[in-house]
């Protein structure tokens, strides 16, 4: 990349970062759909699910930081293939917690396998200190973009609303 000017959009780290995600989330979806026939989002809920345990969407929503009925539509799909099943909670409350069945973790180690290699280009381009590094200042960076979202949602939001969960701000997130 030319070296960024002042007032450069490039020069923003957001840009940066969100350019760099394009680009990966390009190269897996056209990967992930050829090979596998699912797309990206189901793959992340399918992945989510297994790194999290049972978990109920609005709890995997927030895990993933997405709108809660676009990813109700991906877990019904994934739930169509038989992949991720819903169980009431035990003590017969309204929550339904998801996982993965034995045939969506079949699916999960599958794919995993094939996007983890597929993934060692990028960190192959490091020595092996930086790959240390970057998780570690990527868990850093992500716990203060958690902070500010939280704190703008807290703004955004009525003051009669309850205060929001936090418990992301202290979740490191890779992936």
């Amino acid at each position: 990349m030319a070296a960024a000017t002042a007032r450069d959009i490039r020069a923003l780290l957001g840009f940066r970062i969100a350019q760099l995600a394009t680009i990966t989330d390009r190269k897996a979806q056209s990967q992930i759909s050829t090979r596998f026939d699912m797309n990206l989002s189901e793959w992340r809920v399918l992945g989510s699910i297994h790194a999290v345990g049972p978990l109920t969407l609005t709890e995997l929503a927030r895990n993933l930081y997405q709108d809660k009925g676009q990813l109700s539509r991906t877990v019904s799909a994934l739930t169509g293939r038989k992949l991720v099943a819903g169980k009431r909670a035990a003590n017969g409350g309204p929550h339904v917690f998801l996982s993965l069945t034995a045939e969506g973790r079949r699916w999960h180690d599958r794919i995993f396998d094939f996007v983890a290699a597929r993934n060692q280009h990028l960190l192959d381009a490091l020595a092996p200190k930086e790959r240390g590094e970057v998780f570690r200042l990527l868990d850093k960076l992500t716990a203060a973009a958690n902070t500010a979202y939280v704190e703008a949602l807290a703004q955004a939001a009525p003051a009669t609303d309850p205060p929001r969960d936090k418990r992301r701000v202290n979740e490191g997130a890779r992936g």
